[in-house]
């Protein structure tokens, strides 16, 4: 009934609307073309408003690819730019360390040629340091230096331990030992703290000072603190080897003559003392044993020491018997380098601790061969040596580590080559 009555009232408002409102249709038309436009422009902004999104999408990406882009050249520039900033404090130091090195250059050079000129004796040393080091570059840099300012050998004397005057190769000049002057207790206390002679230094002085009292004419001095600051660029790495050898003068050892020596005619030198490099064991002294033993086997063995303790190496006594012998009875701490240089130039080959002693028999010609069980040495000194050996025809050194049993063994086994 309800939708009957609807119906009749729709039906009667449409009849009468245009007597009450004739504008009614118009109107309607113009309100659903309206709407229908209102529709068409949301439609269009719709879609604008899609592709505004699109393209703020795009937009967004593309900037930040050009920002991280960006981002990247300014940390590749950054990096860069510390890069060459650290390779300019590089070059800074390498250029201010050149600097320093050739005004220690310059500067030893002037006090050597001042020295030199005045025509005065020339007292060199003392000299109370390793072994290795006056072989390797002390004597040397002595030798180049009287050669290279024309000093005439007869006007120097030497100070040194242990009669090394050989090991210097300058005829005519004097030496002195400072186990002449000094006691083997008195010389191991004054140089137990510091074996580098970098400066000269208390001790140093009153040998100087003794010394030069004996002398007619007060001396100049070459005191090995000239050479530790010349060379110490090459021991810091800083320079190469070439530095050092531009101031030193190689030459074979001839040995000296040792009254008394008497020797087998054929014997293989052996010398073995403990140090940080080959530390007192029972492997190390088995080692010792067997190698004394086999090569004894082989032929007559002269087992060195030092005949006195002056630093923290202490030697290995082998027992004498019919094929090992010793020459304790001719040693004493003034003479005791003599005699071993003398006993290894006539050595058919020497087998001992690697070190500074190890040094000696190849500047005499003789082939070595060194042990050590750690490696607690730097590998720039043997370098050196191998070059000075080669660049005076001296003998080979080879330098075999101790803790390969067998190697060793049949090495010992075997014997050594003969020089």
């Amino acid at each position: 009934m309800t939708g009957i009555l609807t119906r009749i009232v729709r039906r009667l408002g449409r009849l009468v609307e245009p007597l009450i409102d004739p504008d009614a249709a118009d109107r309607r038309r113009r309100e659903e073309a309206l709407t229908k436009q209102i529709e068409a422009v949301g439609g269009s902004l719709s879609r604008l408003a899609g592709q505004v999104e699109r393209l703020t999408q795009r937009v967004d990406k593309i900037d930040r690819r050009q920002i991280d882009h960006l981002d990247s050249a300014v940390a590749a520039l950054r990096l860069s730019t510390k890069r060459q900033a650290t390779l300019a404090e590089r070059v800074a130091r390498e250029a201010h360390r050149g600097q320093e090195h050739e005004f220690t250059r310059e500067r030893v050079l002037r006090r050597l040629h001042h020295v030199a000129r005045r025509g005065t004796p020339l007292l060199v040393g003392p000299w109370t340091g390793e072994v290795g080091f006056e072989l390797l570059y002390w004597a040397p840099f002595v030798r180049w230096a009287i050669h290279r300012f024309g000093v005439d050998p007869a006007t120097v004397t030497l100070l040194s331990r242990g009669r090394t005057a050989s090991w210097y190769g300058l005829d005519g000049a004097r030496y002195i030992d400072v186990f002449d002057l000094r006691s083997p207790a008195e010389f191991r206390e004054q140089t137990a703290a510091v074996r580098k002679q970098r400066r000269l230094r208390l001790f140093d002085r009153a040998l100087l000072r003794e010394v030069a009292r004996s002398m007619e004419q007060r001396p100049g001095i070459v005191h090995p603190a000239m050479m530790y600051a010349l060379f110490m660029p090459y021991w810091k790495q800083q320079q190469s080897r070439r530095w050092v050898e531009d101031f030193s003068e190689f030459a074979r050892i001839t040995p000296p003559a040792v009254p008394g020596l008497q020797l087998p005619r054929d014997y293989v030198a052996v010398r073995f003392y403990f140090s940080d490099c080959f530390p007192d064991t029972a492997a190390n002294r088995a080692l010792i044993d067997d190698m004394v033993r086999s090569l004894s086997a082989e032929t007559h063995v002269v087992v060195l020491g030092s005949g006195t303790r002056v630093d923290d190496h202490h030697d290995f006594s082998a027992a004498a018997s019919e094929r090992v012998h010793t020459v304790d009875h001719l040693m004493t701490p003034a003479n005791n380098l003599a005699v071993q240089t003398a006993v290894l130039a006539g050595a058919r080959a020497f087998v001992g601790t690697y070190g500074g002693f190890s040094y000696l028999a190849p500047l005499c010609g003789v082939n070595t061969v060194a042990l050590y069980s750690r490696r607690t040495f730097f590998v720039y000194h043997m370098d050196f040596a191998q070059a000075m050996f080669d660049a005076v025809g001296g003998g080979s050194l080879t330098v075999v580590d101790a803790t390969v049993t067998p190697l060793m063994r049949a090495l010992a086994a075997r014997g050594v080559e003969s020089k």
